[in-house]
């Protein structure tokens, strides 16, 4: 049964009222991507903004993660139609895999985020989310919403609303099981919800805080899943000969941004469709919805009358150019950076720039065409540059920073503009000459403001021009290698502790380093000084003995310069294909101590798989470890190896593995034993593995990470040598239990433990292992990949006793 809020009090939205056809509002330049596109790809991206800024359409789009997005349609929509074009993604994607890093959970979103907005810069549309985390998979609507809470994610979908205020909502998913994850799910409940609460419900969302009703006039959903009831049927394959490309094209580059998730696209050219079903219409379309010839059909679709001021503004701003290049990369907060300003005039008219003088006052400058002007200002800002989103813990599942200011929802594409450090250059627009006036005043009328961002300009030898935004960082940055770390209790602990330290101090500082440490263990030195210059990088290590017995310990570090005491820093993240951000945390560890035995005799091989930080912590657990890579496996002499581990998704993710795969295989039957994380579907491919397996599409996956396991097995060594596995040791798991369970496979192979989630039938095959040759293979789907990193007890005893030993 559908669930839906019931309004009480009606108040009239904003697009009932009668509105003028005449577009009067302000231009601000680089407040959009279409706006972005038109300073820097010529008269192309300009007549494309003067075209958006004539049309009066506006569609949001809704899914639920990065990559749910149909980018064909949103292009066809934005780049081909000029429709102004948005898309809601309720999460940011951080509950699922990396291709292209170890990044994981909130880091993930925030790299997930960034290919947004590069997929976004691309197809031209806006970028908005929602509060909600990415908890990871989930079968149903109702287990989504036990991690969200409805009412605070259905208003964040009705602030969204009556901010972009849509003519159409399209959403990507239909709302039930059909759509499979219970995230998305929820993505097409909430839509459709908040199409009928945007309207008229102002008691449980009042105007004050989530802005002015609005009615949407339309509803659809997509009809990929169900092409024989579309209503609409779209060619978003079609050719623009101005842009050399069809839209299809533009779009599978704008899908391609997704590189953590491996959706690079091919350039698909000819006919490429988009299915639209109606789903409900406020407005007089044709009776019989599939009688459309358009989405807006019924809807009043007359052109916006731009004033001539307006297109010429848009052009002359497009001949000027401005750049900002401060003297460093990151500024302290407390402190100035240095920046020169060049205004650039690329046209043929002379334009007017409000400039500063020797004496720093800003006054009028007429720049002749094809000449420039530049001064230097100084920059300084107390709040540091990193992700709106964390800037606070968040609350369980749900971010806790509001998705906008007070009544308004602000998209990503803005935010990102607004909160980077940048310069405002003002623009004359209007008539006359105001030099004569001796003062520019960037409020008065007919003065438009540039926005530049502040950049780290320099050239990289092999990739050339690189520009790095500014950012505004603690005077001293430090961080620990990792926030979880274990280590076998009651064993003496004998590891090396990282730091990494950071200077963003303009001058040249000694910087003390002192670690805080349980009882137990003490370090080589209590504390290490050295010194740091501006931009500096540094690493102290320190040497850590001692015993712990059994439990969870905090270990922290903190800095001393310029007689101030750090105690966090960031983390950079950085990919070409995104803009580079800053993860801030604590500079502290969790060691969790295990009571756990290793097998004698040890000698691991570990080939690594796809977001993978399984290595590291075999190593804390003092398993003898070597990382061959797929490429070096016919070059190794595998036969010195007890056991060989092959990473999550390695197969999936390597070309050279399977290529080398025979290699393994023949390591096996030598008397070898492997220890297969899990895959996906390719491992049903033949000769991957000893023995056939099937895969169900979708796969077998247990999601609680409470569910129930039964031993099937109960005398297996995995679950006896040399830890006896309990039920004590599936305690304290997080986000899931297993995923890519086979449902069927060869008679050869054996089974360990079952498990389900709640209402589903069991599957045994969490666990399954073969002889072959003289050796053993073992396939496990169990996400040990995530219960070791996040410093799991039962995980980590469990892995121990599948490395076995000669």
């Amino acid at each position: 049964m559908e669930w839906r809020l019931k309004p009480e009090r009606h108040t009239a939205p904003d697009n009932i009222m009668k509105r003028p056809r005449i577009f009067a509002a302000a231009i601000c330049l680089f407040a959009s991507a279409h706006e972005m596109r038109a300073q820097s790809a010529g008269s192309t991206a300009i007549n494309d903004r003067i075209a958006s800024l004539s049309n009066p359409m506006r569609v949001l789009t809704v899914a639920a993660h990065p990559d749910d997005e149909d980018t064909g349609l949103i292009t066809w929509l934005a780049r081909g139609q000029h429709v102004n074009t948005a898309y809601l993604s309720l999460t940011r994607g951080d509950g699922g895999q990396n291709l292209i890093g170890n990044e994981l959970g909130e880091a993930l979103g925030v790299i997930r985020t960034e290919e947004l907005l590069a997929a976004r810069r691309i197809d031209g549309a806006h970028q908005y989310f929602t509060r909600a985390y990415d908890f990871g998979f989930s079968k149903t609507a109702d287990e989504a919403f036990s991690h969200w809470p409805r009412f605070s994610l259905l208003g964040d979908v009705v602030k969204v609303v009556r901010t972009f205020k849509p003519q159409v909502i399209i959403a990507f998913f239909a709302g039930t099981p059909r759509d499979g994850h219970g995230q998305h799910q929820v993505s097409a409940i909430l839509a459709r919800q908040a199409y009928d609460s945007a309207a008229v419900d102002t008691i449980q969302f009042p105007i004050a805080e989530y802005g002015k009703p609005w009615r949407v006039s339309k509803y659809y959903r997509t009809g990929r899943q169900d092409p024989q009831l579309a209503t609409l049927t779209i060619n978003v394959g079609e050719y623009n000969p101005v842009l050399g490309e069809s839209y299809a094209e533009i779009a599978a580059q704008s899908r391609s941004q997704h590189k953590s998730q491996g959706f690079g696209t091919l350039k698909r050219k000819g006919v490429v469709k988009s299915y639209l079903i109606r789903v409900d219409s406020r407005v007089p379309a044709p009776a019989g919805a599939k009688m459309e010839k358009s989405m807006f059909d019924g809807i009043d679709t007359t052109p916006l009358i731009v004033p001539v001021d307006s297109v010429s503004t848009v052009r002359l701003l497009a001949n000027l150019a401005v750049e900002a290049v401060a003297d460093r990369q990151a500024v302290a907060q407390g402190e100035n950076a240095k920046v020169r300003v060049t205004v650039f005039n690329r046209g043929k008219s002379e334009l007017v720039i409000g400039g500063r003088d020797s004496s720093g006052r800003e006054v009028p400058r007429t720049l002749a065409p094809d000449s420039s002007f530049g001064w230097s200002v100084t920059y300084a800002r107390g709040v540091l540059t990193q992700p709106w989103w964390l800037q606070t813990p968040r609350r369980d599942d749900l971010f806790s920073q509001s998705i906008g200011p007070l009544g308004s929802a602000r998209s990503e594409d803005q935010r990102a503009i607004l909160e980077t450090p940048s310069i405002n250059v003002p623009v004359w627009i209007g008539d006359g000459n105001p030099t004569m006036a001796g003062m520019f005043n960037a409020n008065q009328p007919g003065v438009r403001l540039v926005r530049s961002p502040i950049v780290y300009h320099y050239a990289d030898p092999v990739h050339g021009d690189i520009q790095r935004p500014l950012m505004v960082a603690p005077g001293i940055s430090l961080t620990l290698d990792r926030t979880v770390e274990i280590a076998r209790a009651g064993v003496p602990l004998d590891r090396f502790i990282g730091v990494t330290l950071r200077s963003a101090l303009s001058d040249t500082t000694p910087v003390t380093v002192r670690l805080n440490l349980p009882a137990g263990l003490i370090a080589d030195s209590a504390a290490r000084t050295g010194t740091m210059a501006l931009g500096s990088t540094r690493r102290v290590t320190f040497h850590l003995r001692g015993t712990l017995p059994k439990g969870s310990y905090t270990l922290g570090a903190t800095a001393s310069a310029g007689g101030k005491t750090y105690s966090s820093g960031y983390v950079p993240i950085e990919y070409e294909h995104i803009t580079p951000r800053t993860l801030y945390r604590p500079a502290t560890m969790t060691l969790n101590t295990i009571d756990v035995a290793l097998p004698k005799n040890l000698n691991v091989a570990y080939v690594p798989g796809v977001g993978d930080n399984v290595e590291p912590m075999l190593e804390e657990m003092g398993v003898p470890m070597t990382v061959v890579q797929p490429r070096d496996i016919p070059t190794v002499e595998l036969g010195r190896f007890t056991t060989i581990v092959v990473g999550p998704r390695a197969y999936q993710a390597s070309q050279e593995l399977r290529d080398n795969n025979s290699y393994l295989l023949e390591y096996v039957k030598n008397g070898g034993r492997l220890v297969v994380q899990y895959g996906q579907y390719e491992l049903m491919r033949p000769g991957l593995m000893p023995y056939p397996i099937t895969i169900r599409n979708p796969h077998d996956r247990v999601t609680d990470e409470n569910a129930a396991v039964t031993i099937v097995d109960a005398g297996s060594p995995v679950l006896n040598t040399p830890n006896k596995i309990t039920q004590q040791d599936f305690a304290g798991w997080v986000q899931e239990r297993a995923l890519y369970m086979p449902i069927k496979m060869d008679a050869h192979y054996h089974s360990i433990m079952s498990m389900n989630d709640p209402g589903e039938p069991a599957n045994n095959n969490a666990i399954i292992y073969t002889t072959f040759g003289k050796g053993t293979y073992f396939y496990v789907p169990l996400a040990l990949f995530r219960q070791l990193p996040a410093g799991v007890s039962g995980g980590a005893r469990i892995f121990a006793n599948l490395l076995g030993g000669k």
